[in-house]
């Protein structure tokens, strides 16, 4: 459609009309009651999960959290960092029974930090380009040390879609999926959902679970909100999206990529809800906003989770971080 149309667009109905325009809470209805549905999803893409843990979300294993780790496959560093930060953590809140996950998809096979996006010729700059030109050509190696991982930590929820920055729509529907299919809803009120690099005071997350309501977690999501963001048309920019993936000039509401809080009653209905929405492309934290916008969900923003570009030590001094960089909890040790 021409730029125009989308000019004279009414803001927020649009966002139920693209790109699948569907009843999505009567859908998510029918399907829960196992009744036919109006519509069929053209985006319920194949993703297979290759491998996952057995000691979260397994048999009859118990946690008060499940954290899912987003962490991609060429970052072992980050994830031995994690679990080094965990270990301390649990040592210091050991009534707090917190079993984590980390997601990953499979090596990219070739292309390095050359990306086509949308018929533009993207470069990934910084160490994660840098990364995937190290390891280009070599997705056998890079599984070898994946499978070391999973045999030694039993903590990698592994799906087969190529796990690259401009897919990680497809490791959030991968978690979504398996949060949906393998744990137990009853057992706690939220999911954590966390980038790599990010940290949690779990002190804080028993305080913020404990003095939020039972309805409010279950149904909700919390984190950073943005709100009246542009979309990045500069082909050079990574969270770049062109007019054919978003084709309206003012994004929904949604929680920013770095971390969130899902709630429990939630988790099925946004799963079912992916089919319906568009995701293959970047970024990942639009989509969740999307999904929210189309099942009503309320996206609650949470002061105390801070990302990149709100980590400032001296403003945290007065309030100390939920959720931040892993660098605040470096530099100060009493929070960790």
């Amino acid at each position: 459609m021409p730029r125009s149309f989308w000019k004279q667009v009414k803001y927020p109905e649009v966002y139920r009309t693209y790109p699948q325009d569907v009843p999505m809470k009567q859908i998510v209805k029918d399907i829960k009651a196992g009744l036919p549905v109006s519509h069929m999803p053209q985006y319920n893409f194949p993703i297979h999960i290759l491998r996952t843990s057995k000691s979260v979300c397994a048999n009859h294993t118990k946690h008060d959290l499940v954290v899912v780790v987003k962490s991609g496959n060429l970052g072992w560093d980050a994830r031995a960092s994690f679990r080094a930060f965990m270990k301390r953590q649990r040592a210091s809140y050991p009534r707090l029974k917190v079993g984590v996950v980390f997601s990953l998809g499979m090596p990219r096979k070739h292309g390095g930090r050359i990306f086509d996006r949308d018929g533009n010729t993207v470069r990934l700059e910084g160490f994660p380009g840098d990364r995937m030109e190290e390891y280009d050509g070599k997705a056998k190696l890079v599984m070898e040390r994946i499978t070391q991982e999973i045999d030694q930590f039993d903590d990698i929820l592994l799906g087969d879609y190529e796990d690259t920055y401009f897919n990680l729509t497809w490791k959030t529907v991968t978690n979504l999926r398996w949060l949906s299919a393998f744990c137990n809803k009853h057992q706690a009120d939220a999911f954590l959902i966390i980038d790599d690099d990010h940290r949690m005071n779990l002190s804080l997350v028993t305080d913020f679970l404990s003095s939020t309501s039972t309805a409010a977690l279950r149904k909700s999501i919390f984190g950073y909100i943005a709100v009246n963001d542009v979309p990045a048309r500069e082909p050079s920019i990574k969270w770049f999206q062109s007019y054919r993936e978003c084709p309206w000039d003012s994004m929904t509401p949604y929680p920013r990529g770095f971390s969130q809080f899902i709630g429990a009653d939630i988790v099925d209905d946004m799963a079912i809800a992916a089919a319906y929405t568009r995701y293959n492309y970047a970024p990942e934290d639009v989509f969740l906003g999307m999904l929210a916008f189309k099942l009503g969900i309320d996206l609650r923003n949470e002061e105390s989770m801070y990302n990149h570009q709100l980590f400032d030590v001296t403003r945290l001094k007065d309030r100390p971080p939920m959720v931040a960089l892993s660098k605040f909890f470096e530099g100060n040790p009493s929070s960790t």
